[in-house]
């Protein structure tokens, strides 16, 4: 259920009942949490989300079947950021574990399917 209002939200959440309804088990490195609270935060300080209704927004968050992972391999994660050329290690904590699990990545975030492409990991853009 779409919390922010973000026109991608109502596709986002069919996608994720389609792949729970289809038994597809969603994980994600521990990172994304943070990552949502602070997307949480930006929207705050931007005036486009009441602060209010944080605790909502988390609720649905946890609700979510996703399996979460700690960071077991930062020499791959450090290796894929340098391969793709960042300075931050977070789209890299995705790909590898996406590729630890030998699993698809899907993703909004056009960049995070971008820089990869010609690397060799499998990554699909979310529309």
């Amino acid at each position: 259920m779409p919390v922010v209002g973000d026109p991608r939200g109502n596709q986002v959440s069919q996608t994720i009942l389609d792949w729970t309804d289809h038994g597809i088990d969603l994980h994600a490195p521990e990172l994304a949490r943070y990552e949502v609270a602070n997307a949480l935060t930006r929207l705050i300080v931007a005036n486009a989300f009441p602060s209010e209704r944080v605790e909502e927004a988390w609720s649905y968050l946890l609700i979510l079947p996703i399996t979460y992972h700690a960071l077991t391999d930062a020499q791959r994660v450090i290796e894929i950021s340098l391969m793709l050329n960042r300075q931050s290690a977070y789209d890299a904590a995705y790909l590898a574990l996406a590729e630890t699990l030998n699993a698809e990545l899907c993703t909004l975030d056009g960049p995070l399917f971008r820089n990869p492409t010609g690397q060799g990991f499998n990554v699909r853009l979310l529309q």
